[in-house]
C-alpha cells in the first residue's frame, strides 16, 4: 500500500500534505503521521507512532523515510500545506526533508482576505467551502481530558488526519483562481 501511495504522490502535480503530532512546539514534536492528498475528496494518512494499548502495527519511519523521503524532498510535484511552516521544521527534524513547497492555504486566504477573522482550516472550510471539519476536539478531546494525537484511534486519526489534506487541497483550489482573477494580488 506505502509504494502505491508513492507512485499517486509521484503521479500528482500538486501533493497537499499535513502532520499529526503530539505538541504543538514545531521544534518538541514528535511526529505520530502523515496525510496527503492527490485529488478532492480522497486523502491518505500514515500512522507512524500511535501509542495507545492494542494498537495495529504501524509503519516505521524509517521505512517512510525510504520510501517517501526522496519524492517529498524533491522539486517535483509541487507540495501544498495549511500553515506548512509547523510541517516543514517537524518533518525536517525527523529526516523527511520538503523540497518544492510552493503553496500554502492559509496564506492563500490571508492574501485574498486579510481583514477575515480567521485563516484556520475548520474556519475557512465552512467559510469557502460551506463545509464543516471534524474538530480536533472530537477525535482528541479537550480540556483536562484530552489526549495527545498519539493516543487516538486510528480509525478516528485516519477520518480526521486525511480530511486535514483533503481540505488543504480543496482549499487551495478554492482561493487560487480568486486570487489570480485580482491583478493586484498577483503581483
Amino acid at each position: 500500500d506505502l509504494e502505491g501511495l508513492r507512485a499517486a504522490l509521484a503521479d500528482a502535480e500538486l501533493i497537499a500534505f499535513d502532520s499529526e503530532t503530539d505538541s504543538l512546539d514545531p521544534l518538541r514534536a514528535n511526529l505520530v503521521g502523515l496525510s496527503f492528498a492527490v485529488k478532492p475528496k480522497q486523502g491518505w494518512y500514515l500512522p507512524i507512532a500511535h501509542r495507545y494499548p492494542g494498537v495495529p502495527d504501524q509503519l516505521s519511519l524509517a521505512r517512510v523515510q525510504a520510501v517517501l523521503g526522496p519524492l517529498l524532498a524533491a522539486e517535483q510535484p509541487r507540495k501544498l500545506a495549511q500553515h506548512g511552516k509547523y510541517d516543514l521544521h517537524v518533518l525536517a527534524r525527523h529526516g523527511l526533508p520538503v523540497g518544492g513547497y510552493r503553496e500554502d492555504s492559509m496564506l492563500e486566504s490571508y492574501v485574498f482576505d486579510s481583514a477575515a477573522l480567521n485563516h484556520n482550516m475548520d474556519a475557512m472550510a465552512k467559510l469557502y467551502l460551506g463545509y464543516e471539519t471534524i474538530k480536533y476536539e472530537d477525535v482528541a478531546g479537550k480540556g483536562k481530558k484530552q489526549i495527545s494525537f498519539a493516543d487516538v484511534m486510528l480509525e478516528q486519526a485516519v477520518a480526521y488526519a486525511a480530511e486535514d489534506a483533503d481540505i488543504t487541497l480543496r482549499l487551495h483550489r478554492a482561493l487560487r483562481p480568486r486570487i489570480a482573477a485580482i491583478p493586484e494580488l498577483e503581483k
